[in-house]
């Protein structure tokens, strides 16, 4: 959903929302802008090294298959150019073939594009933060998805400062730490590619454990919308309780979809990333 950075991402992911929501009712609950009340805007991140590490590796497995069902490889490549730093994220099937692709772009530690191409399912997206053209300093956001794999120009709309997409979910949870280990609950907005917008979500601390000696944190990702809560299931990081505070593995939705029947389904599996 989400790799990381200092960490991994997770969280493939296209990290992550963008495959969440599910389309039957989700409609009819949010076709208002709602969710926007809900969220308490803050200060944008402070600059993060997007480029380290430099490769990340991950496994998907099917969610209770103890780790022996393989679905797909996972690999994060990031290259720095000056202020630019460009992330590759690939997905690739058990015998090789690229499955999906995200190319994330961050400028001066912020982030400022990312393009999705899912080449099995054939769909696509894209995000990007652009100048405000009415308001001096300020962004907007554009989403756009589509079948195919060149989705068309999409609508500038509000870009709150705490946006976050797969890639940089990471870097927010850092940011937020010391709150989520107090047990506060801290709400930010995911971009929902095939829904072209944001929703209200919100991280908290649901519990500490110790696994083969290491302390742990496992942190849940959740809808701050009733009504989007009964409709998507929450996302569950295994995180390091101390630093670097890289994440283990997660449980929940990600990249790409896989096919059920003749359809391609959304995917929720177990992430883990091979920390060495």
């Amino acid at each position: 959903m989400l790799a990381e950075y200092n960490l991994p991402k997770m969280l493939s992911a296209n990290f992550m929302i963008k495959y969440w929501i599910i389309p039957a009712m989700l409609g009819f609950f949010l076709g208002w802008n709602s969710l926007a009340a809900d969220l308490t805007i803050t200060n944008s991140p402070a600059p993060f090294d997007f480029a380290t590490p430099k490769v990340l590796t991950g496994k998907l497995y099917e969610i209770g298959s103890h780790r022996q069902k393989l679905l797909f490889n996972f690999r994060r490549t990031a290259e720095r150019s000056g202020s630019t730093v460009r992330v590759e994220r690939k997905f690739f099937c058990p015998d090789g073939s690229l499955a999906a692709a995200e190319n994330v772009v961050y400028e001066s530690g912020q982030f400022a594009s990312l393009q999705m191409k899912e080449f099995q399912a054939n769909v696509s997206g894209a995000i990007e933060v652009v100048p405000d053209s009415k308001k001096t300093g300020q962004s907007k956001l554009i989403v756009s998805y589509d079948h195919g794999l060149n989705p068309p120009k999409g609508d500038p709309q509000i870009f709150y400062p705490d946006t976050v997409q797969d890639d940089n979910l990471y870097t927010f949870m850092m940011n937020h730490w010391d709150e989520l280990m107090r047990g506060d609950s801290v709400k930010f907005k995911f971009v929902a590619l095939e829904w072209k917008r944001t929703f209200g979500f919100r991280l908290v601390k649901i519990c500490e454990c110790v696994q083969d000696g290491t302390p742990l944190v496992q942190i849940k990702m959740e809808p701050s919308n009733i009504f989007v809560a009964q409709l998507v299931n929450p996302l569950i990081f295994t995180v390091e309780k101390a630093e670097p505070h890289r994440i283990i593995s997660y449980i929940g939705r990600t990249t790409p979809r896989i096919k059920r029947g003749k359809n391609w389904k959304y995917l929720d599996a177990e992430t883990v990333f091979d920390w060495k």
